[in-house]
């Protein structure tokens, strides 16, 4: 059975989520059995300033001995008013162990944990309800 493991941060990872992106790993066209790092991308492609949509996110994860790694996940939003660009809005690092949300700054692990617990939770129901296109590019480093 394959996991993704936590270095770094410890954060309650909803079972779901794990299960979500392993999936995605699975059906992944563009499988590659030497890549040791996958970037999953989703996408509403009908994600605008003018009529907002679902957030787009990304996860990477890298490939250490057949495990797969948490590296981050960052959850974009347009941001500005005259001339509105994506910007990162929520992001979680584990290697390097650390939390940003925009409205917040930097946050410790604790208070982190409970935001990513929330944000966990739409974001799988938002997945559940096929708000999104998925794109995955396969790295090798």
């Amino acid at each position: 059975m394959m996991t993704i493991i936590q270095s770094g941060l410890r954060l309650p990872i909803n079972p779901a989520l794990e299960t979500l992106l392993l999936h995605e790993i699975q059906q992944s066209q563009r499988s590659n059995p030497t890549a040791n790092a996958i970037i999953l991308n989703f996408r509403d492609p009908y994600y605008s300033p003018e009529s907002g949509g679902f957030h787009p996110v990304e996860f990477r994860l890298f490939k250490l001995d057949c495990n797969w790694y948490y590296d981050y996940i960052t959850d974009f939003a347009y941001m500005g008013v005259i001339y509105p660009e994506l910007e990162k809005e929520f992001d979680v690092c584990w290697p390097q162990g650390y939390l940003y949300h925009v409205s917040f700054g930097d946050v410790d692990e604790r208070i982190g944990a409970e935001y990513f617990t929330l944000w966990q939770q739409n974001f799988i129901e938002y997945y559940n309800m096929g708000c999104y296109t998925v794109s995955t590019t396969w790295q090798q480093d």
